[in-house]
Order: structure tokens, then sequence, then C-alpha cells
């Protein structure tokens, strides 16, 4: 009778297999991350374009301008564009009832049944043009703060009090509840419309926010940039010193940001998005085709950021 006997790997092929295997991981991980990170932008710009259509949409209605929440006190630009986040910052335009994770509310979120704008109006600007709110999360987002008492109305400073700032994931909401804006993905720059004599080019209307109170046009303060734990009133007003920028916590880190634009494009913008945009007019005579202030040097002052 013939025995067979199956031979076992010695411990050299083993370790040979393995060392296959590990670099092949090796090769491989880099080249998913890049598709992962992608897939992500492409997804974002999508986001994007989405949203400029639907604020199109709602432009066409209100003789070409874009969402303007009501606010108390004068009609004055002065006034309506430094209180634009009364209602809870960029989510007022899609819920006036801000629940989030019901441990850190908004604007409405201990009002059953939300809250309302100046004047009674309970039905949120955006919300008879926007399907779903799929749109408002950007899936590279990882991570956004609640400050609490940060926004102050009647002021163009809103930054975060010392200790007032809470780490939060980014949660695509489901319903009118679920939008807070630490579930919203991305600013909005109220107080344009869809074609200006004055402008020469189209000037961004929403994209990707940054991980801090983007609150005016000197908003994107590099929040990346400073230690964890660190976000407070003081460290906030050193980066606005030089705002524009993105952090490397920012939703694709400090490489730049998607935004769609007042002619409904929407495209990666990786500069310095203050300066390219809403940079006071240069008393040295150079010049930027896509600064909204080329032609009335004030018009950046009769638009507010919010997030």
């Amino acid at each position: 009778m013939t025995q067979h006997f199956r031979r076992a790997f010695t411990l050299i092929e083993l370790l040979v297999v393995i060392a296959v295997i590990a670099l092949l991981i090796g090769i491989l991980l880099p080249a998913l991350g890049k598709a992962r990170a992608t897939a992500q932008l492409t997804k974002c710009l999508a986001n994007n374009r989405q949203m400029g259509l639907s604020m199109t949409l709602y432009a066409n209605e209100y003789k070409s301008w874009y969402p303007v929440m009501p606010v108390p006190g004068p009609v004055t630009p002065a006034n309506i564009y430094s209180n634009q986040s009364l209602y809870g910052g960029v989510a007022g335009l899609f819920s006036l009832e801000q629940v989030g994770d019901g441990a850190n509310k908004c604007y409405g979120g201990n009002t059953p049944g939300g809250d309302q704008y100046f004047g009674g109006n309970r039905t949120p600007l955006m919300q008879p043009y926007l399907d779903a709110f799929g749109v408002l999360t950007c899936p590279a987002d990882r991570q956004d703060r609640w400050f609490g008492l940060a926004y102050v109305a009647g002021t163009t400073s809103n930054f975060a009090y010392p200790g007032a700032s809470v780490l939060k994931k980014p949660e695509a909401p489901g319903k009118d509840q679920d939008v807070i804006h630490y579930n919203i993905s991305y600013l909005y720059i109220a107080g344009l419309k869809t074609d200006e004599s004055a402008i020469i080019n189209p000037a961004p209307i929403w994209g990707d926010e940054t991980d801090c109170a983007d609150v005016g046009t000197k908003a994107w303060y590099r929040a990346g940039e400073t230690a964890p734990g660190t976000i407070t009133a003081e460290a906030t007003f050193a980066q606005a010193r030089s705002a524009g920028w993105y952090g490397r916590v920012d939703n694709h880190a400090d490489r730049g940001a998607n935004f769609v634009f007042t002619d409904g494009h929407a495209d990666w913008v990786k500069d310095n998005v203050h300066d390219t945009f809403f940079r006071s007019p240069d008393p040295g005579g150079r010049t930027n085709p896509q600064n909204i202030n080329l032609i009335d040097k004030n018009r950046s002052k009769r638009v507010q950021t919010i997030d």
C-alpha cells in the first residue's frame, strides 16, 4: 500500500508569501486611497452643482436674488448682511427646527414644530427647491464644531468663545430636524444675484466650509492649523489675520475646495478664497477679474458668509 504525504510550507516559503502580500498591500493602498479621495471630490462637486441649480430656481422667482433671510431692524445692507446667522447659520435656509443629535441643538431645536423667521414665516426658504438633504454633506467631511453661544447677533465677528467648541462628526441629514450646521459641509455667501452688471465674472455662492465659524468675507480661518482643543477666540482672531485659506482638517484638507458660481458652473478653487473674490481694491493698481469689487469697490460689504 502506497502512502502519499502532502508537503507543508517551510518557514522560509511562508515568510516569502507574507512579504509578497505585504508588498502588494503597500502598492495598492495608496492607489485605493487616491481613488476614494477622487470619488469623494466628484460627489462633492455634484453636490455643489445640485445646490447651484436649486438656488437658481429660487432666484428665478425672486428677481434674480439668491436667498436672503429676513432680519429684524432697519432694512439696510449693514443690518441685513451682518445678521444672516440669526437662524442657526446656513441651516436656517433649510430647517427652522434644528435638533441635530439632540445633545447640541440650534435654532428652533427646543420648539416642537420649529421656530419662525422674523415676520412669522415658518417655511424654510429653500424647502420648496430641494428634494432631499443628502447634498448638504460632503462625503469627505470628517468633523465640524458646535460653537454654542459663539454667534453674536448684530456683529460681523462671530468667533468661538474659549471652551465653547464641541467636536462633531457630520451625518447626512435625513429629515428637517437633522439639518443643523454641524451636519452641513458647506457655506453660503448671501447677498448675490444671478447676474450683476457690477460684477465682471461669476461669483461663488456655495462651497466647502472650514472647521470653524465662517462668518463675513474674511472666513476660512485655517482651523486645521490650530492644535486640537485650542479653537478659542484668541486663536481664531490670530488665524483671521491670514484669512482665506483652508486647513488640514477641512473637507479636502488644505488643497482647496469646490464651489458653485452665479452662472451655475461648479469648479475647484485652490487659491486664497478671500483674496481671489473679496479683497478690497488694491491701491497699487493690480486687478483680479474674479474680484467682485472691481467696479463697485464696496460690493463685498453687502454680502455675508454663513455656515
